[in-house]
């Protein structure tokens, strides 16, 4: 493997109170524009500017660092506003750990992953070489993995720990546990 693509929300942070961009628990369309700020008491915690809260999973860091060690680019896809993950990004300290961002308000984490991939075309990243780690709510995104050929696990059922994620970047492409079946 020579991408992994994490999920925000739910997967590589919880959010404590709403979503990343959501404003009410049924926001439709969700504000682009928080801040964040990492907590003064627990560095895993930041805060939004309204007041709801986030927890970075505590091994997100160092399974990131372990990827970047192995020559692993690291991508974060999220059905957020782009603005808002690259600033809670950057308030947990992980900045330097993210090669690449895709976030757009819609469910077709098929199509982020392509744009990521685009992004990584120096890189010769094709969909067989990237690996997407999301929670999966509605069991839509291992089929659009699927169908474009790239890896899959769902973050809470495949894998309930991040640190499952680097062993399945040495798995070869033809093997089956590379994408989750239906």
């Amino acid at each position: 493997m020579k991408l992994v693509a994490f999920d925000g929300d739910d997967t590589l942070w919880t959010p404590l109170s709403l979503n990343l961009s959501d404003r009410t628990p049924t926001d439709a369309e969700g504000w682009p524009h928080y801040r964040y700020t990492r907590s003064a008491n627990d560095p895993l915690i930041v805060e939004r500017d309204d007041g709801a809260l986030f927890a970075l999973r505590p091994e997100a860091r160092e399974v990131m660092e372990r990827l970047r060690a192995h020559d692993v680019l690291v991508g974060i896809i999220s059905y957020n506003h782009v603005g808002n993950v690259r600033r809670i990004i950057e308030a947990f300290g992980l900045t330097p750990l993210v090669d690449y961002i895709v976030a757009e308000w819609h469910s077709n984490k098929d199509k982020m992953l392509r744009k990521m991939l685009d992004m990584a075309d120096a890189n010769h990243v094709e969909p067989a070489d990237a690996f997407l780690i999301d929670d999966d709510p509605y069991h839509i995104y291992v089929d659009q993995c699927r169908r474009m050929g790239a890896g899959f696990r769902c973050f809470g059922s495949d894998i309930t720990d991040l640190r499952e994620v680097p062993p399945l970047v040495e798995a070869s492409p033809d093997d089956d546990r590379s994408v989750q079946s239906a």
